[in-house]
């Protein structure tokens, strides 16, 4: 008996040290830019509540046109205290998470929003990015808003 509890108390304590540390992970952040990898992704799903994610290469022309552009919306988007956030994963190190969000080309973006993943279809330039992202940020505030008008008594 006292074995089991013994168990039951070292298997709970690691889980919550494992949600207590996810919290505590520090990001980097190139000029506004988040970066992420196979070690703090999770977190940053845990920590930002919009995350729009670039997944790319560094080699890749269309990519090195992005980086700006998306540099200066990410500054925009933390100027305007948006809850969206940008990030960036570098699929030449990060092959992975390339692989788990199915990334066939670069640069490819993808929103994680409340454990749901959207495919970007905005612009490429900073204002298109922020302009979608807060668009598309409202439309999903205002499709829960009517899912829980029609879920309530």
């Amino acid at each position: 008996m006292i074995l089991v509890l013994l168990v039951n108390l070292i298997l709970a304590s690691g889980k919550l040290k494992q949600h207590h540390l996810n919290h505590q992970v520090m990001f980097k952040r190139e000029n506004d830019v988040v970066v992420l990898n196979i070690y703090n992704f999770d977190a940053a799903l845990m920590r930002f509540e919009v995350l729009l994610v670039d997944f790319y290469a560094p080699w890749c022309p269309h990519c090195q046109r992005l980086e700006p552009q998306f540099a200066e919306a990410a500054g925009t988007l933390k100027e305007q205290r948006s809850k969206i956030t940008l990030a960036k994963v570098d699929c030449t190190k990060e092959s992975v998470l390339c692989v788990k969000f199915e990334v066939r080309g670069y640069p490819t973006l993808r929103i994680f929003y409340h454990d749901r993943i959207f495919h970007y279809h905005g612009t490429r330039d900073a204002k298109g990015i922020v302009d979608f992202m807060v668009n598309h940020l409202k439309e999903e505030q205002e499709k829960e808003k009517q899912l829980q008008k029609q879920n309530q008594p």
